[in-house]
């Protein structure tokens, strides 16, 4: 009993003591004030993980959104004769989307994810992705609070048109570099038989009067004959629409201009008239091989020299404007009348402002002998690489366009020649090919770039960049 008074009254005093003691108490009040404090850092700590959690499960609900609809799409579209084509593809659509979001939810730490509803309808013909989920986040601070977790939630919804009207418009450059043959083996074979006035020749030398040209076409293989090939396949491709007159396809050859090989017509009907301007229905189709620079223009109207391809380098700067002109309607692809424009520009990226014309006006194309009545020889003023501008593109894109590119690089043009002019313009070719790449891709619209040099190469991106333009859709909210 003794000890256990002492002991009180030890405590009694110490109590006392500290009561008297300022510095006392205000370690006390200090210490009193300090827990709020870093209870409200800490909460702030747990709701910055939160939020970070949230951004990354709403990115994991887009990619399970676009994966629904993107899947439901191509599904129906590979079987469109199937009987219950659109209960076995929103059904596919609504795998795809789960199995997305699994993976990109299972990366998040400390959160407890439940996916509440993924659902995949149609209406008409718009396929619709609705995902929803809510996860649980463990907090570290806030369980001095009595506030264990977190909750978060949200719902994504996107969309897609499932027989989007589209117009394929394919500018095809025709110019001279695109008469390089495909291969380093082909290009030395070229040179070797070919023997011009100025030596072997095998760089844009395929004039009609030139032993270059009756070499080369239907034997060695041009990167105009691959490009070629390669719209054949696509033209197939395009063949099996999911509903009538769904795809039109154009295509507009350009040199110095922009002219019209195949006017925008529907695959539905017209592909006959379609496979027949590109000779698809020969064993070597030189639709493109025939119309490279001649030194006058191709394609005319009326006896016309200022109308056609023109002749002389290649002129992005006319002819993109041209085909800004060209294209009716700029549509949302909502219907047959309201189609989507896409220009496919099919290119080795080499911008010349060189011409071959007969007036200063740079108008007329009449060739050199002139093949018009009345018109005088053609001149042509020096070889001006550059790169194309982005801006025209930019202008073309504003106006409602997308933009997918085919970038043909130039292989190194090598030397099968000791004539000085020859050998400088190869230097200069080589020199400044290796800059062409980025401008284009700026051309292009995000995520439409595409690179390829042989055959195989050009026909599968050709077919890549249709089927990119199918997969068209958006997240809605």
């Amino acid at each position: 009993m003794h000890r256990l008074m002492t002991r009180a009254g030890r405590l009694k005093g110490r109590v006392m003591d500290l009561a008297s003691d300022r510095g006392g108490s205000i370690n006390v009040m200090f210490a009193l004030a300090l827990l709020p404090t870093i209870g409200l850092v800490g909460l702030g700590v747990d709701y910055g993980m939160a939020i970070s959690s949230k951004t990354r499960l709403d990115n994991a609900a887009d990619a399970a959104a676009l994966a629904g609809v993107v899947t439901a799409k191509e599904y129906i579209a590979a079987n469109a004769k199937q009987s219950d084509v659109t209960t076995a593809g929103l059904t596919a659509g609504r795998n795809q989307g789960t199995k997305a979001f699994n993976i990109n939810a299972g990366k998040v730490p400390f959160a407890t994810v439940s996916l509440t509803s993924l659902d995949v309808t149609r209406t008409g013909q718009t396929l619709t992705a609705k995902v929803t989920y809510t996860a649980t986040v463990q907090n570290t601070f806030g369980k001095i609070f009595g506030l264990s977790t977190s909750i978060v939630t949200n719902t994504v919804t996107a969309s897609a048109d499932l027989a989007g009207y589209l117009d394929f418009y394919l500018m095809v450059d025709v110019s001279g570099s695109m008469g390089l043959p495909t291969t380093d083996a082909d290009a030395a074979l070229l040179a070797s038989k070919s023997v011009e006035d100025q030596g072997n020749c095998q760089f844009a030398c395929h004039f009609p009067n030139r032993k270059g040209w009756n070499l080369a076409a239907g034997k060695i293989q041009l990167r105009s004959d691959a490009v070629n090939n390669a719209v054949c396949a696509l033209l197939n491709r395009a063949s099996t629409p999911i509903v009538p007159n769904q795809y039109r396809i154009g295509i507009y050859p350009f040199i110095n201009r922009l002219a019209t090989l195949a006017p925008l017509s529907d695959t539905t009907s017209s592909l006959a008239s379609l496979r027949t301007a590109a000779q698809c229905d020969k064993t070597w189709p030189l639709a493109f091989t025939n119309l490279l620079d001649t030194g006058s223009t191709q394609l005319y109207t009326n006896n016309d020299p200022t109308t056609g391809t023109g002749s002389g380098g290649t002129h992005f700067e006319k002819a993109l404007p041209q085909m800004k002109s060209t294209i009716q309607p700029y549509g949302n692809g909502s219907s047959s009348s309201n189609s989507k424009p896409f220009v496919f520009l099919i290119t080795d990226g080499m911008q010349n402002s060189q011409s071959y014309t007969a007036y200063q006006d740079k108008k007329t194309f009449s060739g050199n002998p002139s093949k018009f009545a009345g018109y005088r020889y053609a001149d042509w003023d020096g070889s001006q690489p550059a790169q194309i501008d982005p801006a025209k593109c930019t202008e073309l894109k504003d106006a409602g366009a997308t933009i997918s590119v085919l970038y043909i690089p130039y292989r190194p043009v090598k030397d099968y020649s000791k004539d000085s002019y020859i050998i400088w313009e190869n230097s200069r070719v080589n020199g400044f090919s290796p800059t062409l790449a980025e401008p284009l891709r700026k051309c292009a619209s995000s995520g439409l770039f595409f690179t390829a040099n042989t055959q195989a190469d050009i026909t599968a991106s050709l077919g890549a960049m249709f089927d990119q333009a199918l997969k068209v859709a958006r997240i809605t909210e």
